[in-house]
């Protein structure tokens, strides 16, 4: 498997880790929330010309969207949102989805503590979600990142770099 720098997650670590390293192909996120968090996220991917989806990570809430990412020409190159206390959990609060082409979301509850994750908008280097969740909460979200490829021949000029001491 390819490299891959891992951001996050955001929230808290309670209840169980999950990860979907490796899964960079992404068609579908769909999401369940209320008006006071996000509830869940699961995705699909495409891997060898098909559809997968991931385990669901988190419950369900009153409210169901289905976010479609016209995969290849479109890319997930950001993901922002809030964590925060609900009662006695620390949860994600809110999230939103940033493509190449446009923003989708918030959903959930723009509440809590800020995060912001900017993966660039040149090319996809997105490679995957990770977390933790249970049966009931998604309890926090980051990503895998893939570094990008440096150009060949591309040195680093020192000459014009100036030291005041």
């Amino acid at each position: 498997m390819e490299m891959m720098v891992k951001v996050g997650p955001h929230g808290t670590r309670q209840g169980n880790p999950w990860d979907d390293k490796g899964q960079s192909m992404l068609t579908q996120i769909f999401i369940s929330y209320d008006s006071k968090r996000v509830r869940s996220i699961q995705t699909a991917y495409l891997v060898g010309g098909k559809v997968q989806l991931s385990d669901k990570h988190g419950g369900d809430g009153d409210m169901f969207t289905t976010v479609k990412i016209d995969y290849p020409s479109e890319f997930l190159i950001g993901i922002s949102g809030y964590t925060g206390a609900l009662w006695s959990d620390y949860i994600v609060r809110s999230l939103t989805f940033e493509t190449n082409r446009r923003k989708l979301g918030p959903f959930g509850k723009e509440e809590g503590t800020h995060f912001c994750i900017q993966m660039g908008a040149k090319q996809p280097v997105f490679g995957g979600f990770h977390g933790s969740s249970d049966s009931k909460y998604l309890f926090s979200i980051g990503v895998y990142v893939k570094p990008m490829n440096t150009l060949e021949g591309t040195k680093l000029h020192t000459s014009s770099v100036k030291v005041r001491l």
